[in-house]
């Protein structure tokens, strides 16, 4: 994809063309299918998405992410 994500950089703005053009192409493609599927990007971050439809939009839900914290 280019850069790492949360790399707060130019380098992680979407449409930033010093990438191969590889990355790039994911990167759009990845664009174009969360789009497509409901989702709107933001210009500064090519991995950052939000809901148009978000159904709690003035709620921050907080739980861990960590694989550890799953049954298995």
């Amino acid at each position: 994809m280019g850069s790492p994500f949360d790399l707060f950089s130019e380098l992680s703005h979407p449409d930033n063309r010093d990438i191969t053009d590889e990355q790039y192409e994911n990167r759009m493609i990845l664009r174009n299918v969360m789009i497509r599927n409901g989702f709107a990007p933001i210009n500064c971050e090519w991995w950052h998405f939000t809901s148009e439809n978000e159904p709690y939009p003035d709620t921050y839900f907080e739980f861990p992410v960590s694989s550890a914290y799953l049954k298995k």
